[in-house]
């Protein structure tokens, strides 16, 4: 039931943008000789990705969910995991009706300043040190 991954990386640009879609790419592609404990799926290079585009967690566990990525409890799940272990931060945005949103931002100086080839390095490196 996984979806292709081109239909992935096509509905990836069609609701965010090429840059997004982009960085995916190459952030996926980064990890394809890593040993990541698992823990760096395509939930997790989607919510790091978004953070370093600053995107809503809505938008993107939506997303996820319709491509056939995750379902948006595994999205939230990852989010707090991510979240705990100083990956990401979130700050609320407020909407006319509703819960405010969470906007996604990555956690630390280190992943922010990471352009997309090291973001999955630098994200696993700090990982590997940190307490479990």
């Amino acid at each position: 039931r996984t979806p292709a991954y081109s239909r992935v990386l096509e509905t990836l640009a069609d609701e965010f943008d090429s840059e997004t879609e982009a960085d995916f790419e190459t952030v996926l592609e980064s990890i394809a000789d890593m040993d990541t404990d698992d823990w760096l799926n395509e939930v997790a290079v989607s919510l790091l990705v978004a953070a370093k585009h600053e995107q809503l967690l809505y938008d993107i566990s939506h997303w996820g969910e319709d491509a056939g990525v995750a379902s948006k409890a595994t999205f939230s799940r990852t989010k707090t995991r991510l979240e705990d272990q100083g990956l990401l931060e979130t700050e609320k945005v407020p909407i006319d009706v509703g819960r405010p949103r969470l906007r996604l931002l990555l956690g630390d100086e280190r992943l922010r300043e990471a352009d997309a080839e090291e973001l999955a390095s630098v994200a696993n490196e700090m990982l590997s040190v940190a307490p479990a």
